[in-house]
């Protein structure tokens, strides 16, 4: 067997061999806070065929779920969501750099910085590195969870508007 081939199955071997649990965690944690985004803005239109065909990313989809907050637009957890996407991206685009454990440092202390109080007596900083990652991606995922709600109820109040103002327009016809 030549050289280049046997590199390349040990390389393949040895990535294989392990289960990267901050890698998992982090891309599992990144598709549910990229649903649940969809989710946010799909509250706030009307014809989400049209959206598919923008092709959003991640990014985007931040920026503009942002963009729709009345009041939560600064908070900082949004720059966690940002983060969380950084380090997704260099775990798709590079199996081990140096990159990747600064990216995962500024997802660690931005989470830190925002994890509520009542979790701070677990301590995380003594957690496993995957473990800081799931709650980061959870505090994320509960932060949207609430604005969902909140956008899910001013569809319903869209769509009350909406139908009142049909129901006049027939009136008048």
């Amino acid at each position: 067997m030549n050289t280049e081939l046997q590199k390349s199955i040990e390389r393949f071997q040895n990535h294989m061999r392990y289960v990267d649990e901050v890698a998992m965690v982090v891309l599992k944690g990144h598709l549910l806070i990229e649903e649940a985004l969809t989710r946010i803005i799909e509250k706030f239109i009307f014809h989400p065929e049209h959206l598919e065909e923008a092709k959003l990313s991640f990014y985007q989809k931040v920026h503009l779920s942002r963009s729709l907050c009345l009041r939560k637009n600064q908070f900082k957890i949004w720059e966690l969501m940002l983060r969380i996407n950084s380090l997704r991206n260099e775990l798709s685009h590079a199996l081990e750099s140096d990159e990747r454990n600064r990216k995962f440092e500024r997802v660690k202390t931005m989470y830190l910085e925002e994890m509520p109080s009542s979790e701070k007596s677990e301590n995380p900083k003594e957690q496993p590195d995957h473990i800081v990652a799931s709650y980061a991606c959870a505090l994320c995922a509960g932060f949207l969870s609430s604005f969902e709600s909140d956008a899910s109820t001013f569809k319903e109040i869209v769509g009350n508007i909406d139908s009142i103002l049909n129901s006049m327009n027939k009136q008048k016809q």
